[in-house]
């Protein structure tokens, strides 16, 4: 007899139960725990960090900073928040790392002690223009990754009972999971710092020193020739996504970026998630095939591929711990616009399950092995990002602080375009989707991003109402603006007078005789100065024969 774990593989879709056998048996392979790393030999960088010690050596700059900001009201005991910031770093290893090279390779450096201070910024009264200046500028401020430290915190008064704390880091040493992390966990040490006790934490199994050294040792052998296989034949010839631009697109990739917010109502998210369940899939899968849809129709292409990333967090072990584990995939499907938006969405999820099942290939290792040609004015493989993310939970209150997230504005653009899906749970009904289009500013216009993303937003209700139609046909204009162009734009009838060219010529040199006619580089003529010029050239040609009907030909 089979058994009940295989009885309940059996009953799923026949396109889940490979995938599902396959993550099994990878997880029975992955149940030894992530051993310590060999402290008295230098510490490797993970295959991700290794991408960004590479791209800063080349770069610097801000564009790899994570950052976020919390508004706390009630009363701020500061050095009880000094000491849950600096606790939080004893606690993780990944915020007092440095990064140096030893014998030509970059190497982790985790310091013992790293004396943290919160700076305090008194800006009472301040505007939101002003407060949100300050915190952008904060955000963008570059870290030295050979010097650190990589994590920083700033408070900002603005009045007794009112701050905002920035918790600021570089990507190489965290991510968007290990900043819930950090915000949870520091208002557990923030109420015991208060309450003069030790926090109710339980002990890291691992730090994220041991994970890069495990990841390394059972990476760099033959254990990914299968991952490597699957992505190289799924990524063979790719071309990329040629997106219309405002602007030409400059010789080395730039980063200045804006966003565009958009909301995507509970019904139709409602719609689109029952949609997804119905063909066995997620709510994602059926956003990122709309948003293919879209791109597809954009660029006039059949082939689009686009980029996501998994937390890399598919160990027990690493669920608590602050670091950069999240992969890139790349999700690559051809767009064929005469089938119904659900049978495209069935290859759209095979394409999503056969990339998470192979998740573990190091997009670094994949971009060496594809050796598409490089083009320092885009990203290697793809230059749009497809991200859906759980509903942001951040601590309602802090200790006896209420809590809410403040929004920092001076974005930069990694990519072309990235399009963002949150989860915003309905205190009544179906909770509604929270979009962002991240842009870069040196490609497009915000009047070109404003129209993608209603597009968007038309498709997304189209599909959401019939996804039985052609996905060729899928509505992407507002009623009103299709009325417009197809209708209002083509309304060109006007009365056209009876009579020949000379004819009506005749008549406007009768009425408007001082009025210009012709305009060249030799200057201007009125209508009655050529009809003089057009008479002496008319008998010209009298003279020399020419009769009625005969054909003359002009040199121009």
């Amino acid at each position: 007899m089979p058994s009940s774990q295989e009885s309940r593989i059996a009953a799923l879709p026949a396109h889940l139960q490979d995938v599902l056998r396959r993550r099994l048996a990878g997880q029975a392979q992955r149940s030894d725990p992530i051993p310590p790393a060999d402290r008295t030999e230098p510490l490797p960088l993970s295959f991700s960090q290794q991408r960004l010690w590479f791209l800063n050596e080349f770069q610097g700059g801000g564009e790899y900073n994570s950052a976020l900001a919390l508004r706390l009201r009630g009363l701020m005991q500061v050095p009880a928040l000094t000491a849950a910031v600096q606790e939080l770093v004893a606690r993780h290893e990944s915020l007092r790392t440095t990064f140096k090279e030893v014998d030509g390779k970059a190497t982790q450096v985790v310091q013992s002690v790293v004396d943290l201070v919160v700076p305090v910024v008194e800006l009472p009264g301040a505007t939101d223009a002003a407060l949100d200046a300050m915190l952008a500028a904060e955000h963008g401020s570059p870290f030295d990754l050979r010097r650190g430290p990589l994590f920083r915190a700033l408070l900002v008064r603005l009045a007794d009972d009112e701050h905002v704390l920035l918790l600021g880091a570089h990507h190489i040493v965290t991510d968007g999971a290990s900043m819930g992390v950090l915000v949870e966990e520091l208002g557990i040490l923030y109420a015991a710092a208060r309450q003069g006790r030790q926090a109710d934490l339980p002990v890291l199994p691992a730090q994220y020193a041991d994970f890069a050294s495990w990841q390394r040792n059972r990476l760099s052998g033959p254990a990914l020739d299968g991952e490597l296989d699957y992505w190289t034949r799924q990524l063979s010839g790719i071309s990329p996504l040629e997106l219309p631009t405002d602007r030409p697109r400059p010789q080395v990739r730039t980063t200045a970026g804006a966003m565009r917010n958009f909301v995507v109502p509970g019904e139709v998210a409602a719609r689109l998630g029952a949609l997804a369940r119905a063909q066995g899939t997620t709510l994602f899968t059926a956003l990122m095939a709309a948003c293919q849809v879209l791109f597809a129709r954009w660029s006039g292409q059949n082939d689009i591929a686009v980029g996501t990333v998994v937390t890399g967090r598919n160990r027990a072990e690493l669920e608590r711990l602050v670091g950069f584990f999240v992969n890139t995939l790349v999700l690559r499907a051809p767009v064929d616009r005469t089938q119904t938006f659900t049978e495209f969405l069935g290859t759209v999820s095979q394409t999503v399950l056969d990339a998470l099942a192979h998740q573990e290939m190091p997009f670094e290792r994949l971009v060496d092995a594809v050796q598409v040609e490089r083009d320092a004015s885009r990203n290697p493989l793809f230059d749009v990002m497809v991200l859906m993310h759980d509903e942001q939970r951040v601590p309602r209150t802090f200790s006896d602080l209420r809590v809410e997230i403040v929004d920092i504005s001076g974005h930069t653009a990694i990519f072309d375009i990235t399009c963002e899906f949150q989860v915003v749970a309905g205190e009544s009904g179906p909770g509604e989707l929270r979009g962002t289009l991240t842009y870069n500013t040196d490609l497009f216009d915000g009047m070109t991003i404003g129209r993608m993303v209603e597009q968007l937003s038309v498709l997304l209700a189209g599909v959401a109402a019939d996804p039985g139609q052609q996905v060729g046909r899928l509505p992407m204009l507002p009623e009103q603006e299709r009325h417009r162009l197809l209708v209002e734009w083509n309304d060109t009838a006007v009365p056209v007078p009876v009579g020949t060219v000379p004819d009506l010529f005749g008549q406007q040199v009768t009425s408007m005789p001082n009025a210009v006619a012709l305009v060249s580089d030799a200057g201007e003529l009125s209508y009655a100065e050529l009809e003089v010029r057009a008479n002496r050239l008319a008998h010209r040609l009298i003279r020399l024969g020419v009769g009625v009907e005969d054909r003359v030909a002009v040199v121009v």
